[in-house]
């Protein structure tokens, strides 16, 4: 049986992580509101030179910032390319808590086909890579 979709569909991929990071909300959201920095800090991602950025466990993809709340929340559009049907959202909220900051990373996309739990683990791992950098991170 075969599970693909035919090309006019999309299936949805989503994925909700949280992480604590011990600093301000300011200098979490600095670090959060420029995604053509994103390979500077997120490991395993790579700037291809063409605009798209490749992520641990996504295929290359393009992020543009769609909207705004400044020191609370940041959501980006997601966009393959060359007709890859890859696209959607990836949204970042940032929220004081005690002595520092809880970040959630929202990832709501669609694909052109079904991605198998191992792939959605995969791009999930990714995410919480880059919630343990910015753990790190310090005020």
């Amino acid at each position: 049986m075969n599970d693909r979709k035919p090309l006019g569909r999309t299936v949805p991929v989503r994925s909700l992580d949280h992480g604590f990071v011990r600093a301000t909300p300011e200098r979490v959201f600095e670090v959060l509101r420029d995604p053509a920095g994103y390979p500077a800090w997120w490991p395993g991602a790579r700037a291809l030179g063409d605009g798209r950025i490749a992520f641990p466990g996504l295929p290359p993809v393009r992020l543009e910032p769609e909207g705004v709340r400044p020191g609370t929340g940041l959501i980006l559009r997601v966009s393959g390319a060359r007709g890859d049907a890859l696209g959607g959202h990836l949204e970042w909220y940032v929220e004081a808590f005690e002595e520092g900051t809880m970040v959630s990373c929202i990832a709501d996309l669609r694909a052109r086909r079904r991605w198998s739990s191992r792939r959605v683990l995969r791009m999930r791992a990714g995410f919480r890579s880059a919630l343990v950098v910015l753990r790190e991170m310090q005020t």
